[in-house]
C-alpha cells in the first residue's frame, strides 16, 4: 500500500495497461482462432502433418516414410476391389506378404 501511494497515478495506470493490455490481446486472439477452428474443422491448420504432406507432394518433395504410411497405403491396396471370376486370385493375402517376398528373393 505504500509503494502506491509513493508512486505517480500515471505510472501506476501506465504499469496497468502495459500488463493488461498484451493479456487483452493475446486472448481475443486466441479466442478468435479457437472459434474459426469450432466453426470450420475441416480446413486443416498450416502445420498439421496432413497438410505438410499434401503441400510436399504437389511440390515434388521427398518426404521420410512412416509406419503409418505404409499400412494406410497397404489397407488402400487391400481395399481395392479385384477382378471376378479369377481363379487364380484365391483367398486375400496379408498386405505384407508380398513386400516380405521380395525382401527375402
Amino acid at each position: 500500500m505504500l509503494l502506491a501511494a509513493s508512486l505517480p497515478l500515471g505510472a501506476v495506470i501506465a504499469g496497468f495497461f502495459m500488463v493488461a493490455l498484451p493479456v487483452i490481446i493475446l486472448m481475443t486472439v486466441w479466442a478468435g482462432i479457437t472459434m474459426m477452428r469450432i466453426l470450420f474443422p475441416e480446413q486443416p491448420l498450416p502445420f498439421e502433418e496432413a497438410a505438410l504432406r499434401e503441400r510436399a507432394r504437389r511440390r515434388g518433395e521427398a518426404r521420410p516414410v512412416r509406419l503409418r504410411d505404409i499400412i494406410e497405403d497397404q489397407a488402400r491396396r487391400q481395399a481395392a476391389p479385384t477382378p471376378a471370376g479369377d481363379p487364380e486370385a484365391g483367398p486375400p493375402r496379408h498386405p505384407f506378404t508380398d513386400d516380405l517376398w521380395l525382401r527375402r528373393n
